[in-house]
């Protein structure tokens, strides 16, 4: 499931499945915090939300309208918000584990999608087919 060699004394993994958000601005967004502090990234997400800082994105773009500073970017405020609420999730795992808050990065962020199920709504009205997504993050506490 992970892409990643998982060491449990360094690490700490969470994961959420069947979130109903975009796979599109979630795979967007784990391609910005890959990589950074933990509270970078959760400072991140919060700018996101309030919308100060727009999300690049770098895929299937040709529609979307620039953004100050980023190019083609948008501000996908429900995937900041279960994004921000997954990576709260392993930090509590982490300190479970007594690692170091401070020194935690983000080394793995995977999105996949999820099902598709579908939901009626009426009789008389067609259904939906709502899509969702899974989400996995592991960090390492580095020195």
């Amino acid at each position: 499931m992970y892409n990643v060699e998982y060491n449990p004394e360094r690490m700490a993994r969470a994961c959420k499945r069947n979130v109903p958000i975009s796979h599109k601005f979630a795979r967007e967004i784990g391609k910005e915090i890959k990589g950074k502090r933990l509270d970078k990234a959760k400072r991140y997400l919060e700018e996101v939300i309030e919308m100060k800082r727009p999300v690049p994105i770098t895929r299937y773009n040709s529609d979307l309208a620039h953004k100050p500073g980023v190019g083609p970017g948008r501000y996908p405020v429900n995937t900041a918000k279960e994004i921000l609420d997954l990576l709260n999730s392993v930090e509590k795992n982490a300190q479970t584990k007594g690692l170091d808050v401070k020194n935690l990065y983000i080394i793995s962020f995977l999105v996949m999608k999820g099902s598709k199920f579908y939901r009626p709504r009426r009789r008389d009205m067609a259904g939906q087919r709502r899509k969702n997504t899974h989400i996995s993050v592991v960090v390492e506490e580095r020195k």
